[in-house]
């Protein structure tokens, strides 16, 4: 069998131990169900032998009663009726009765048959017999001369029932001696094939395994020249081969791997000072304002890190730069301002564009330069032309890595554009808002001193009386006043707007100047989101607040004002409230123009002037305006104010 068995299961491991597992759970099953079976009829046994015991305890039972002579007849007739109807049940009990065997050739049903035919055809009717002739005997003669049959019988009887319940414990030993035989044998093939089962287990898979888990560690380790002696046609051989074709492939990808790994390596070093040139050149071109200079420091930087025999700017109407076109190079003989000998700058000393199929060769073996367009999306500021050295050619990512560094000189460029261009357009505002704001405030008082100093000028060629006179110089007198005040308040709010935190820090800065000239204490609740309104609305805004809180403290008299803005879908709200005396709108002195001024702001930022009592007493002025979002223009004519 271990000849055949290794043949039988040579094909597969997993097929070989099931059959071996499976064979020794069928011995288990069987050993233990005919351990089962041989307990349960066994135990039937036990209990026959048990049950065949108590007849011979009843037979005596039933002579001795029938042998008392001290019971009355008819009392020990029924106590002996009482007990053979009990040693018919004890016969006749399925305890004992299921435990006999049911052929008839057996010895032990031969025994069973005999005691039950001696009990019916002889016992009894003894019993029956000596009952009768006790009852006689108690009117002729004594009982003890009466001869019972059921006595002189009764030892016979008892040694057939004895000879029974030796045949049921021979039987049940017989039953045992089975099935320890059954155990035994069980026992013997069980471990058998346990053996079997160890000697598979050790030769087809424990050094299998042995070995396959070496080469797993050695693989581990890097070592991929391990091999496994173990393949053939069952599972870990497959696994085997598998591993000796893994591990051979795993070589030649690991030698592979590490010259993909060093070319990596150089792209990623390469990457990185690519990324460092492009990040060093925004710097430069970022911190320091573009000049010959920088782009010289530029250049030779580009130079140095990319190995190049030269690196040439050429720019056409650069800013700062002078007229014409504008060249610098990292070559001591083109490190010079003055027009390219070439008609335009893409076709600058030779140079081919970047991506030219064939570049031409100069007499000395030298490729032609290498150009690069300079550009910031659709404007050309010139290019950036590449000297080659003897022999070198130009790789694809320094091509890449020029390009970008071309283009972001272009950029710098056109950034520096746009700022100039910003500021100019800053300062263009900044004079319109200056002419606006001396045009509604200034100017106007100045007219009213050309008219009052024309007054005075009539006055005097008239000889006109000296109080006429002094009335015109004391109105020239507040003129001035006034226009030196507003000439104040002016200077005030551009110094205040020329502050980068915007119009909240103005507004915190005029409450603390008026808080500081009088008396009246002075509060702000500013709502509005920050820039959410444009610079020429900030200066009327803040010249409305400024002029409204000059009159809370120079006329109201008051304890208390309060500065509040907010915003809501229907525009900006701006309020100053007083709890002073009060104003009558249509008592204003001659020449004060505060109100008129507030009105027509007003009405620049298309809203209206509200003036009238506060909630409390004293005086509200509020202004509202659309939001610049919503706001749509409009030709018609506003009401700059609304008193109340």
């Amino acid at each position: 069998m271990s000849s055949l068995l290794p043949r039988f299961l040579h094909r597969s491991i997993l097929l070989g131990v099931g059959i071996l597992m499976t064979a020794v759970v069928l011995l288990a099953v069987v050993s233990m169900s005919l351990g089962g079976i041989v307990a349960q009829t066994t135990e039937g046994l036990a209990a026959a032998v048990n049950q065949s015991g108590s007849l011979r305890m009843q037979s005596y039972r039933i002579g001795m009663a029938l042998a008392d002579g001290a019971v009355p007849i008819e009392q020990r007739a029924g106590r002996v009726a009482v007990l053979a109807e009990e040693f018919e049940q004890r016969l006749a009990s399925p305890r004992l009765a299921d435990a006999i065997p049911t052929h008839a050739g057996d010895a032990v049903r031969a025994g069973y048959e005999r005691i039950r035919t001696d009990w019916h055809e002889r016992m009894q009717p003894c019993l029956r017999a000596d009952i009768a002739r006790l009852r006689d005997a108690g009117r002729d003669v004594s009982e003890a001369e009466v001869p019972l049959s059921y006595l002189a019988d009764v030892d016979g009887f008892v040694e057939r029932i004895d000879a029974l319940v030796g045949e049921l414990e021979t039987l049940t030993e017989g039953r045992l001696a089975m099935l320890r035989i059954v155990q035994t044998i069980a026992l013997i093939l069980t471990i058998v094939v346990v053996l079997i089962t160890m000697i598979l287990v050790r030769g087809r898979v424990i050094q299998p395994l042995g070995e396959l888990l070496e080469c797993a560690d050695r693989s581990r380790r890097g070592d991929f020249s391990g091999r496994t002696r173990f393949t053939g046609s069952d599972e870990l051989g497959r696994l085997g081969e598998a591993i000796n074709h893994m591990a051979s492939d795993l070589s030649h990808l690991y030698d592979d791997l590490e010259g993909r790994v060093a070319a990596k390596t150089r792209d990623l070093e390469r990457t990185n000072h690519s990324l460092e040139l492009l990040y060093g050149v925004g710097q430069t071109l970022h911190r320091l304002p573009i000049s010959a200079p920088v782009f010289t420091r530029v250049l030779h930087e580009i130079r140095d890190r990319l190995r190049l025999r030269g690196v040439t700017l050429c720019l056409r109407d650069g800013p700062d730069f002078q007229e014409g076109r504008y060249r610098v190079s990292t070559r001591s003989d083109d490190e010079q301002r003055g027009a390219c000998s070439a008609d335009g700058c893409g076709a600058c000393r030779g140079a081919r564009p970047y991506g030219s199929d064939t570049l031409p060769i100069f007499p000395d073996g030298r490729q032609s330069p290498v150009s690069f367009p300079v550009t910031d999306q659709d404007r050309r500021f010139g290019v950036l032309v590449v000297d080659l050295e003897e022999g070198q050619a130009l790789s694809s990512w320094q091509g890449r890595l020029l390009g970008s560094l071309a283009a972001l000189i272009g950029t710098a460029l056109s950034l520096q554009q746009r700022q100039r261009d910003a500021r100019r357009l800053s300062l263009f505002e900044e004079r319109a808002v200056i002419a606006r704001e001396l045009h509604d405030s200034l100017a106007q008082s100045l007219s009213y001193l050309k008219i009052q100093a024309a007054r005075l000028d009539a006055l005097l060629g008239k000889a006109a009386e000296p109080e006429r006179i002094r009335g015109v110089l004391a109105e020239l007198r507040e003129g001035i006043s006034n226009a030196y005040r507003q000439l104040r308040e002016l200077l005030t709010t551009f110094r205040l707007k020329m502050d980068d935190r915007g119009l909240n820090a103005a507004l915190e800065a005029t409450v603390a100047e008026y808080r500081a000239r009088g008396t009246t204490e002075v509060c702000l609740d500013n709502q509005l989101p920050a820039a959410l309104l444009g610079p020429n609305e900030e200066i009327h805004v803040l010249q409305i607040v400024r002029e409204a809180l000059s009159n809370v403290v120079r006329h109201a008299e008051a304890a208390h004002a309060c500065l509040t803005l907010a915003a809501s879908d229907a525009g900006i709200d701006v309020t100053v409230e007083d709890d002073g005396c009060g104003i009558d709108p249509q008592a204003v002195p001659r020449g004060h123009y505060g109100l008129n001024i507030m009105g027509e702001r007003a009405v620049s930022l298309g809203g209206v002037i509200e003036i009238g009592p506060g909630r409390n007493g004293g005086t509200r002025v509020r202004l509202t305006f659309p939001n610049r979002d919503a706001r749509i223009p409009d030709d018609r004519p506003v009401a700059a104010m609304r008193t109340s």
